[in-house]
């Protein structure tokens, strides 16, 4: 499981940390340094980023696989950088000034979900906002929320917060913090 996104967003190279708002801006030569180095199982991160990752967020990773620790995404010719992805309509709430009226608790089935989730990867979006009616809610949210993070999407989850203190979604969230 990685712990580093390196990314193209809007024009540069970004390297992030899933549960931070914090961002190394690297260049296109160091970006591709990353890019080469990842499709070899045994390269170790580069001095440079391993020096980064201290400073920006107190980690150690020298010497470690560089696949173990950052995914690195590929380039879209699309250019897209953010999106949002309303899983369902569906709500465990009834708020008299919810603009949603009818709670509909329907929503695409796994397989075309997760291929909205590549679609979205191979379109370059990096920040992705899970939101609904009430996401968590959702059958099949874990399954988004896994495979977007998988795929080295920087997630955040719009909800209400009243699923967040179950076991399940707990461990998911601490797991795969977004």
């Amino acid at each position: 499981m990685h712990e580093l996104i390196a990314s193209p967003f809007l024009g540069e190279y970004l390297v992030l940390r899933p549960d931070s708002r914090q961002a190394v801006r690297i260049g296109s030569r160091r970006f591709g340094e990353l890019l080469t180095a990842s499709a070899d199982p045994v390269a170790s991160c580069p001095q440079w980023l391993a020096d980064a990752a201290r400073q920006r967020w107190g980690m150690d990773i020298v010497g470690r696989s560089l696949a173990e620790v950052v995914i690195v995404r590929r380039p879209s010719s699309r250019g897209f950088g953010r999106a949002s992805y309303e899983l369902n309509l569906g709500c465990n709430y009834d708020c008299e000034h919810c603009y949603l009226g009818l709670k509909r608790f329907e929503g695409l089935k796994w397989r075309d979900r997760e291929r909205v989730l590549h679609i979205m990867r191979d379109a370059g979006v990096l920040w992705l906002q899970l939101t609904g009616g009430e996401p968590t809610i959702d059958k099949l949210f874990p399954h988004v929320y896994t495979t977007a993070w998988d795929l080295g999407m920087m997630v955040t989850i719009s909800t209400n917060g009243s699923r967040l203190h179950t076991r399940p979604m707990f461990e998911l969230l601490t797991t795969r913090r977004p």
